[in-house]
């Protein structure tokens, strides 16, 4: 913005676009749980309030951009099953 101009950036309005209260709600149950969960065992913690599939495709947004990822899967009735957790952090050398 120019010099002198009183303008504010609204963070907030951009958060609240930007993030979706599902993907919140994954990140803080998977830390308060410690295990990687199926999106139909959120869908169970959340009692409904979300889909399945819903929450699929916010679990799928999140190993998009590198929060969490794919840490196993199971056969259930002819489908998989698929397990998600916080994606491991590449270890970064030291600027020693």
């Amino acid at each position: 913005m120019p010099e002198g101009d009183e303008r504010q950036f609204d963070w907030e309005s951009l958060v609240s676009r930007v993030i979706h209260p599902l993907k919140v709600a994954i990140i803080e149950t998977l830390v308060w749980i410690d295990k990687p969960l199926s999106a139909s065992d959120l869908k169970k913690i959340f009692g409904g309030e979300f889909s399945l599939s819903l929450t699929s495709y916010h679990l799928n947004e999140l190993v998009k951009i590198g929060a969490l990822e794919k840490v196993g899967h199971r056969r259930v009735r002819g489908a998989q099953e698929k397990f998600y957790f916080f994606a491991l952090t590449p270890d970064v050398p030291s600027s020693e």
